[in-house]
């Protein structure tokens, strides 16, 4: 069984002549074990994607299949459990509290979900040892670096198992060693065999780790394959270069970062 799957998968936004087709009709299946990065010029559809993907919003056609479970046809508070317990979320900006140390972000997700204080902040130490930041679980955000907080971020994000994990531009806010490792982390994750993970991003260095590529072009699947086939590349400043490389649209940390809710 797919971990994820859209079937026809359509997002209109608007209407008349602001009427805009965002996707136009996706299918995608993703299984346990594979990473899957999706790519593609700005306005492509990728942020429309993970927003569905990831239950924070809902399809005008199609289905989007969790577990073989249709997430339009939960109400709100089904999904947002289904978010909850299911789909792990890692940000470009680590939306870490900053009140909070390390392994009590770590243990939020848990703790919202009904686990006790003191299961929940053992499961965040185990989640912190296994990604080797159990010296920083005292710590504040403003007390570690770029690199630890988002390995905090993914330890928050793993903490509670997910089905699948979806990264926005994991790497966007990372210098080059802390990219570097925070995909050799990722790939790690996979390789275990039963972690599922879909980037978005538009660094191909980033793209090229993935098990599977998936460009996106005016919502529609141009590209899906795995890496080192012949993919349009993306350049880092973002915009189409001479010989037709595009870069990613904005990160989809703003429809995404309150999904936990």
């Amino acid at each position: 069984m797919p971990v994820i799957e859209t079937q026809g998968l359509k997002k209109t936004y608007g209407s008349g002549q602001t009427r805009v087709e965002a996707l136009r009709g996706v299918d995608l299946t993703i299984h346990t074990g594979e990473m899957v990065a999706i790519i593609g010029p700005s306005g492509c559809g990728k942020s429309s994607l993970l927003a569905l993907l990831g239950g924070v919003d809902l399809p005008t056609e199609g289905r989007v299949l969790l577990e073989d479970t249709d997430l339009a046809s939960l109400s709100d508070d089904q999904r947002t459990i289904a978010r909850r317990q299911r789909i792990g979320f890692i940000f470009q900006s680590f939306n870490l509290l900053p009140t909070l140390t390390a392994a009590e972000n770590v243990a939020l997700p848990l703790e919202l979900d009904g686990v006790s204080r003191a299961e929940s902040m053992q499961r965040a130490l185990s989640a912190l040892s296994s990604l080797e930041m159990e010296a920083r679980a005292g710590h504040l955000p403003s007390e570690m670096s770029g690199g630890e907080q988002q390995r905090v971020a993914i330890a928050r994000a793993l903490v509670i198992q997910p089905a699948l994990l979806l990264a926005d531009e994991p790497t966007g806010n990372l210098d080059t060693a802390n990219s570097q490792r925070t995909v050799a982390l990722l790939k790690k994750l996979v390789a275990s065999g039963d972690q599922t993970i879909v980037v978005v991003t538009h660094d191909m260095e980033v793209a090229q780790q993935a098990t599977r590529i998936i460009r996106l072009r005016d919502g529609m699947i141009e590209h899906d394959g795995p890496p080192n086939q012949e993919t349009p590349e993306l350049d880092a400043s973002g915009q189409e270069s001479p010989d037709g490389n595009t870069a990613d649209d904005t990160s989809t940390s703003d429809s995404l970062q309150d999904s936990k809710r």
